[in-house]
């Protein structure tokens, strides 16, 4: 990408925005988009260094399946906790269980090996160990009560309010450890397609923020900032504890964070 080409697209445009949130959906999730746009392009991954900016924008296309699932199944007679569990299920086929996978092996790397080196070795295996599935078991059953629990203090409108600034801020989460920590290796997801740049960050942040705003009809103001308090320590701790068992952060621990986030903004709120 030439500078000249940099520095129009740190410009944010409608045109550029809609074909990056596009790519972004393609990337992040198996929505199956058609080319909107001449910037939108097919063949190629996002490069992340300015297109990581739009990431929280394109969180509302993949969070909206499940958002509606939230909302329009609240106005049955079905109990919410029955709500609440096909919304996770349709969350995790329209994502493909890519974040879900990352957490997975995150915990069977980090804890699964004796050294930097085989702990990135376990990581990369695409099969599943003991501490993984027990993290998967944990971190699903949790979002499962959670959501649950939303639908029922604050209804269906709420929860999707709710779960939509919840997977928000673990995305803006993402992007921040992604911009700020080393690469435990390079050619990995975190680094192949470009590492988000101080501008594509800045951005993010004011993507997100009016999408984590819309909650605050539901959810009180100290809700929210306490969600989001408990959401950024987690992904920090998680950052931290990546730096100590390998070194630096890969793809699977950007994964890991966007559902530590989410989950720790869930927990945040639902403390008051």
């Amino acid at each position: 990408m030439s500078d000249d080409q940099r520095n129009e697209d740190s410009l944010p445009s409608s045109s550029h925005i809609l074909a990056e949130v596009a790519e972004l959906v393609r990337f992040f999730s198996r929505i199956p988009l058609p080319k909107l746009g001449r910037w939108d392009d097919l063949n190629t991954a996002p490069d992340f260094r300015l297109r990581s900016r739009s990431i929280p924008l394109a969180g509302v296309v993949i969070s909206l399946p499940s958002m509606l699932v939230l909302w329009l199944l609240s106005q049955s007679a079905l109990p919410a906790a029955v709500v609440a569990l096909i919304a996770v299920a349709v969350a995790a086929a329209v994502q493909g269980c890519l974040h879900e996978d990352g957490l997975s092996d995150v915990v069977d790397g980090f804890f699964g090996g004796h050294t930097a080196e085989r702990r990135l070795e376990i990581m990369k295996d695409s099969r599943i160990g003991a501490f993984g599935t027990v993290a998967l078991v944990l971190s699903l059953s949790l979002r499962w009560l959670l959501l649950a629990t939303l639908l029922e203090t604050f209804g269906g409108f709420g929860a999707a309010l709710g779960y939509l600034a919840a997977e928000t801020i673990g995305r803006v989460g993402m992007v921040w450890i992604w911009h700020t920590m080393p690469a435990a290796y390079q050619g990995g997801l975190s680094t192949r397609f470009g590492v988000p740049e101080n501008i594509a960050v800045y951005w993010a942040g004011c993507f997100a923020l009016p999408l984590i705003a819309v909650s605050l009809f539901y959810l009180s103001f100290w809700q929210v900032v306490i969600g989001a308090g408990v959401s950024f320590v987690l992904v920090w701790a998680l950052a931290k504890l990546s730096l100590t068992k390998i070194k630096g952060i890969t793809g699977d621990v950007l994964g890991a964070a966007q559902q530590i986030g989410s989950l720790g903004f869930l927990l945040g709120v639902l403390s008051l």
